[in-house]
């Protein structure tokens, strides 16, 4: 029930098994989902599921929880509807995977994956590392990629890439369910054939809060455009920030080798991980390694704080990346066999959550170029 992924659900605890659930739902509506545990064997256990059939309203998933292995059971309860028939005894695993597998849509594609850095302090380089993740992303999978600037007032993105956006991740916010797929082309500025970027105001003229209803929605559906949505979340600790980072396949935290950075890092790694659950615990990547060599905290102290090893260790090298900001690149294309980017291309697949295997063709040069101008004829 702590899981993030049942974080939106209501979720209620009745002892007694079947004759229970009958009883309860013949006085109450039912939910989406009843998970019920069965002592009973063969015609007695089938009676008692036609009854509670009788008081479930239309809709209603059903998910039988038993010990008795055997194959004919599992047919009958299958043909009686029932959602699937879990063996004791159970973990908690299975009974979540159990839950999103029912729900899940096959005639929707698959949401994008969620992958959202922040860092322990402002200056860290957690934007750095989101927006060269995307890219690496994109050049590994050949796939689309969405870059989401959630830092209203200081946002780094359009920078970073060399855009000039027309409009704004604020003005999406603002009336995300107006969006379609149309409209949404005129909110994401192109960096390359897979990089989009929706860009923050960065302006301090504007209101920088952000309402979590008008986020959760507007994520909802951006992750139905991309195979992968990468967030830039500010160094705040507001309602919606901590929301993003529960609810994200994958929440990055940045940090650096001073005191100030291993307490905060202890501190949202620790909050976070409570409510993310140890199926998918927060990652923590150290940068800026070697640049106050002298008074840094040693990576086995930091690591022994903050509960576990770094995902990845990023040199300071001022140089590579100044290079790339300058210009408006990522460090890939500046350096593209540097150590730093072979790391980081390890990791990019490793909060992908997919094999390079599985990645499509690369998308002919040239392409997207086309079918702007096609579109652009034809407006």
């Amino acid at each position: 029930m702590a899981d993030r992924r049942l974080a939106k659900s209501n979720v209620q605890v009745i002892d007694g098994g079947l004759p229970a659930a009958i009883a309860f739902h013949t006085e109450n509506p039912t939910p989406q989902l009843i998970m019920v545990e069965a002592t009973d064997h063969g015609d007695d256990l089938f009676g008692q599921l036609d009854q509670l059939a009788n008081v479930c309203d239309a809709g209603t998933q059903v998910v039988v929880i038993g010990a008795d292995n055997d194959i004919a059971t599992y047919r009958t309860l299958m043909a009686r509807g029932v959602s699937d028939y879990l063996l004791t005894p159970l973990t908690a695993r299975s009974i979540l995977d159990t839950i999103v597998n029912v729900f899940e849509d096959p005639e929707n594609p698959p949401t994008g994956r969620l992958i959202a850095f922040v860092g322990s302090h402002g200056g860290c380089g957690s934007s750095s590392l989101a927006h060269n993740t995307a890219w690496l992303l994109g050049q590994i999978y050949h796939d689309d990629v969405i870059v989401m600037d959630l830092d209203i007032a200081f946002g780094t993105a359009a920078l970073a890439f060399n855009l000039q956006p027309q409009q704004t991740v604020q003005q999406a916010l603002a009336d995300p369910g107006r969006l379609d797929e149309q409209l949404f082309e005129r909110f994401v500025a192109k960096y390359d054939d897979y990089v989009g970027v929706l860009a923050a105001p960065a302006a301090l003229d504007v209101d920088s809060t952000i309402d979590i209803e008008a986020l959760d929605q507007l994520l909802q559906f951006v992750r139905r455009q991309a195979p992968f949505v990468v967030l830039d979340v500010p160094h705040i600790w507001q309602p919606w920030t901590q929301e993003v980072l529960v609810e994200a396949d994958e929440t990055v935290v940045v940090s650096t080798l001073d005191l100030a950075s291993l307490r905060d890092t202890k501190s949202i790694v620790e909050a976070v991980n409570r409510r993310r659950g140890p199926e998918s615990p927060v990652r923590v990547v150290l940068n800026h390694v070697g640049q106050f060599r002298r008074t840094e905290v040693p990576v086995k102290e930091f690591q022994e704080a903050v509960g576990g090893p770094p995902i990845l260790v990023v040199p300071h090298d001022a140089v590579l990346f100044g290079t790339a900001s300058n210009n408006g690149q990522m460090i890939g294309e500046v350096n593209a066999r540097h150590k730093i980017v072979e790391s980081m291309r390890a990791f990019a697949i490793a909060v992908g959550g997919r094999s390079p295997a599985t990645a499509k063709a690369a998308k002919p040069k040239g392409k997207l170029a086309i079918r702007s101008f096609l579109r652009l004829k034809t407006s």
